[in-house]
């Protein structure tokens, strides 16, 4: 019995068990045997523990014992677990088995104390992953991958030669501001009491909105939160790359559309072009683009231009920034059209609201500061090769002001609920 003492002797019995019967961890059923057997496992051990055995772990170690069997056979793995189940983690970077960061939301730091043995076991880590995500895979023949985990986080991944550091890299990013909802996202400061009823108004009026920003500044929280605004009539399409936003889930008559990479078990590529185009034919009052940074960029404006309200996310350090970019990429399409014609095209947006994660420097390290929004401006027209744009409000988060400049849609806004000469 010496042999089979202690929290490895445990473990042993569990797998060898696995083994012999080869359960299969992939299936429910597999995952529902290994779960009754570390029950087993653990009154086996109990009774001997009565009986006077030596050597075995009791009381609380006992059950953390089952805890890390339960994660590493039934769950995602003790270090996805213990990554995922990080609240404050807003990001994990794993740049190889024993270079892994952390971004805390005020700074990015390198965490030692997880880590892998090699790329065999990172490489079983992203597996695990990605067995909770229908039609995704990590492999030679799509050796890099983008899908939504079932929290909502984003993981993108990629393994030799996509990676050229020579082992499996990904990110995976945690939407952890806390908030679904422009009320949510106020009481963190990331907005402020007026700026909440007037882009909430401008949803509800129908006004067509580009949610800006860098990276992880807030983009797709706020588009999700937007979302929430639009009446429940309304017949909604959200088209993503990859599915991140809620809305399909939340809103009764919204349906959901993601673009697939070509390549996968020889099926062809689904761009978000065509999505947006399909879109046009399932009679949306509303088509909400994930994310415009290529040809898609076109076809949203093509339906706005066509009388239906849209939103969509764009990178740019300005709201400004961002306009310039919706140029760029718009010109990126098929359609054979100059800068100065997709200039006139970015004209069926209406408003522009531009978040910010606003990075200091303390003690000789980069620090960021908590998200928030720093423009909202309302689109008027060109001039030259530049939009010309209408500041609403001033101020940065919870202090943003509304500066009483009266936009073009005001009459809109005042029959949706709110009242900007007031």
């Amino acid at each position: 019995m010496a042999a089979l003492s202690g929290a490895d002797a445990i473990r042993a019995r569990v797998e060898q068990t696995l083994v012999a019967e080869r359960v299969d961890l992939t299936s429910e059923r597999g995952r529902l045997r290994a779960a009754g057997l570390i029950e087993e496992t653990l009154r086996g051990v109990k009774a001997e523990e009565l009986a006077g055995e030596q050597g075995l772990p009791a009381g609380e170690r006992l059950e953390s014992v089952a805890r890390e069997l339960r994660d590493e056979l039934i769950g995602l793995g003790a270090i996805a677990e213990q990554m995922l189940s990080d609240a404050g983690a807003q990001e994990w970077m794993i740049n190889g088995p024993r270079r892994i960061f952390r971004d805390s939301g005020k700074r990015i730091e390198r965490i030692t104390s997880i880590g892998f043995a090699d790329d065999r076991q990172l490489r079983a880590f992203l597996e695990r992953l990605l067995e909770q995500v229908e039609g995704k895979r990590l492999d030679r023949i799509t050796p890099r991958v983008e899908a939504r985990l079932p929290d909502g986080s984003r993981l993108t991944a990629a393994i030799p030669p996509v990676s050229s550091n020579g082992h499996p890299i990904c990110s995976i990013r945690r939407f952890s501001l806390g908030a679904s909802s422009l009320a949510e996202l106020e009481q963190l400061g990331f907005l402020s009491t007026e700026a909440t009823a007037f882009l909430a108004a401008c949803v509800r009026a129908g006004r067509n909105i580009v949610v800006a920003g860098r990276v992880s500044s807030g983009k797709t929280t706020l588009l999700n939160a937007l979302g929430r605004e639009i009446p429940a009539q309304e017949r909604v399409v959200v088209c993503e790359s990859s599915a991140e936003l809620q809305l399909p889930r939340v809103l009764a008559n919204c349906i959901g559309y993601e673009a697939r990479l070509g390549g996968l078990e020889g099926l062809p590529p689904i761009s978000l072009e065509d999505l947006v185009s399909d879109a046009l034919r399932m009679n949306p009052d509303r088509i909400l683009v994930g994310e415009c940074r290529g040809p898609e960029t076109m076809a949203l404006l093509w339906s706005l231009a066509t009388g239906h309200s849209g939103m969509t996310s764009i990178h740019g350090q300005s709201a400004e920034h961002a306009l310039k970019n919706l140029v760029r990429f718009a010109l990126t399409s098929g359609a054979r059209i100059e800068a100065e014609q997709a200039l006139d095209w970015i004209r069926e947006v209406e408003v522009v609201v531009h978040c910010d994660r606003p990075r200091q420097l303390e003690g000789g390290e980069h620090s960021f500061r908590p998200r928030q929004v720093d423009e909202i401006v309302e689109l008027t027209g060109s001039e030259g090769n530049r939009p010309t744009l209408n500041p609403l409000f001033e101020g940065e988060g919870a202090s943003l002001r509304w500066l009483g400049v009266r936009p073009r849609f005001a009459a809109e806004l005042a029959q949706a609920g709110f009242e900007p000469l007031a």
